[in-house]
């Protein structure tokens, strides 16, 4: 039986030799430090590539791109260190199969590289979740993270990540269980929590510094999450203090 083959991308020398050692035994390894190196490697025949998102010059998303108009099908997983909801949309823009975080878990990428070479795509995700699944939930969460000190609609979320935001609402609820405008609100106060204690700014101002414009609803989500007000919660933490 003919043994698969991976295309194996990544510029680090000591990383690419332990990638290589990892796999080869069960796969057939074609490597490559750089974008040309690769575009190269894809005249053999290829069932799955391996890329870091980081390579000299350019990032892995360029040579996806290019990897798309020669064998559109191909699975391509990204190994990244970036979970930034740049990143995150890159990867739904550009079809990524899936993506593998550094430091990378040799064991875990090992079992994904099975799962998707034979055809079982569902297993490779222990989560229960799709992989583009995941990408949007991933970018929600990392842009919110990033700017949530922002005017915030679903409108603007829908367009970052380039689904309809009905779709958006929906999938994020069934798989994390907190609607978005929640989970927006969480990470709000959980910021303006942090203000309360280390700075001497007046509520108002805080509540918008985190994205607030009515302070009704500041005063309402804080207590939902923390059971007092903002001004108890300051006093309260400042005598835990003393």
């Amino acid at each position: 039986m003919k043994r698969k083959s991976i295309l194996l991308v990544e510029d680090d020398a000591g990383v690419r030799i332990t990638l290589r050692e990892l796999i080869e035994q069960e796969y057939a390894v074609f490597e490559a430090s750089d974008y040309a190196e690769a575009v190269e490697q894809l005249k053999n025949p290829i069932d799955i590539a391996l890329i870091d998102y980081v390579l000299p010059g350019i990032d892995g998303f360029e040579l996806i791109k290019t990897i798309r108009k020669v064998k559109p099908s191909l699975p391509v997983i990204v190994m990244t260190g970036f979970s930034t909801e740049s990143v995150m949309m890159k990867a739904v823009r550009t079809g990524v199969t899936d993506y593998i975080k550094k430091p990378l878990n040799l064991a875990h990428l090992k079992r994904r590289l099975s799962c998707l070479l034979e055809g079982k795509e569902e297993d490779a995700y222990s989560e229960g979740v799709g992989t583009r699944e995941r990408f949007i939930i991933d970018g929600i969460v990392s842009f919110i993270d990033e700017h949530y000190m922002e005017d915030l609609s679903l409108e603007n979320l829908s367009e970052k990540i380039c689904i309809n935001k009905y779709k958006l609402c929906k999938t994020f609820k069934e798989k994390t269980g907190c609607g978005i405008k929640s989970y927006l609100n969480s990470v709000r106060i959980k910021n303006a929590s942090e203000l309360l204690k280390s700075h001497n700014l007046n509520i108002t101002e805080i509540a918008s510094f985190v994205g607030f414009d009515n302070m009704v609803s500041f005063y309402r989500a804080f207590r939902g999450i923390y059971g007092v007000s903002p001004r108890e919660y300051r006093e309260n933490t400042r005598k835990a203090m003393m």
